[in-house]
């Protein structure tokens, strides 16, 4: 017998959402909100106005990884700059009140990034702390969001235990641990955690199998800071999540304990995928059992 003692999805103090890839006529239907993402424009989101509550800021623009974090002054400074424009854009429509923002990197040594190859977490700070303050003034809150392991072709298949991360391509922000501190150093009260939780797979998988669970779980330790999540499964166990697959709710293997704690978070909810209704109507299903 169904579990009729649960907050029904129509029901959650929170907004719920899903892409802008479901298209209007969905998310009117369902009754979910939506956010512009990092690969649509901000400035042609007109017809989805009414929904759209938050917007993704740039991560790169061209061939190049923005750094608000960057030692070279200059870089970081422009870094800032598009972010900044961004957000200009953004508050025009009336319900945007979060802008999701990526953490800078750490070191980023590919052959594009002629700038902005290294970052400092003093400087990260420094950043978020600039960009916080040009959302205050648009009554904006902005929201971190925890970066993804980077598992090139070269280590795809390579076992965990021999991976050398110390050289390789790393952003600030993906431990459980620093995504957390960060907010907490920033100290600013328009500013807290987006939680993906794809990327969270990709980091567990950095660690034996019988610790991914406790890794994944720790990202929820600090549930008070988690102000927005892009609520996606993944493969916990699996080399499929290696990758940001972005799996529909209850399709993965992550932890029925992590969906039922994001469920009930004081956040906004997005479903950071799009698949088909009868996916969505599945996911919308599951979201009320928990």
């Amino acid at each position: 017998m169904r579990n009729t003692n649960v907050t029904k999805y129509t029901e959650l103090k929170h907004q719920l959402g899903v892409t802008a890839k479901a298209g209007v006529e969905t998310l009117n239907r369902f009754e979910l909100n939506t956010e512009a993402s990092m690969a649509e424009d901000i400035d042609e989101m007109a017809d989805y106005s009414e929904v759209l509550v938050s917007a993704h800021a740039p991560a790169i623009v061209g061939d190049m990884r923005l750094n608000i974090a960057s030692t070279d002054d200059g870089f970081q400074k422009r870094s800032i700059e598009v972010i900044v424009d961004y957000i200009d854009r953004a508050a025009g429509y009336p319900n945007v009140k979060q802008i999701n923002m990526h953490f800078a990197p750490k070191h980023w040594n590919g052959l594009s990034q002629s700038e902005g190859r290294e970052g400092t977490y003093d400087l990260l700070i420094e950043g978020i702390r600039e960009v916080a303050e040009f959302c205050d003034g648009h009554d904006i809150e902005l929201v971190l969001e925890n970066n993804n392991s980077y598992w090139t072709d070269d280590i795809i298949d390579t076992p965990h235990n021999q991976v050398d991360w110390s050289e390789r391509n790393e952003y600030f922000g993906m431990s459980p641990e620093q995504w957390q501190q960060v907010a907490v150093d920033v100290d600013r009260h328009n500013v807290g955690l987006c939680l993906d939780s794809s990327h969270v797979v990709t980091y567990a998988h950095r660690f034996p199998e019988d610790r991914r669970e406790e890794r994944v779980l720790a990202f929820l330790s600090r549930p008070e800071l988690i102000r927005h999540v892009h609520w996606n499964d993944n493969y916990l166990y699996d080399g499929r999540g290696r990758t940001d697959s972005h799996a529909p709710l209850n399709k993965g293997t992550l932890p029925t304990e992590m969906h039922r704690r994001i469920k009930y978070l004081d956040a906004t909810l997005l479903m950071e995928h799009f698949y088909d209704v009868e996916t969505l109507e599945e996911e919308l299903a599951f979201i009320d059992s928990l």
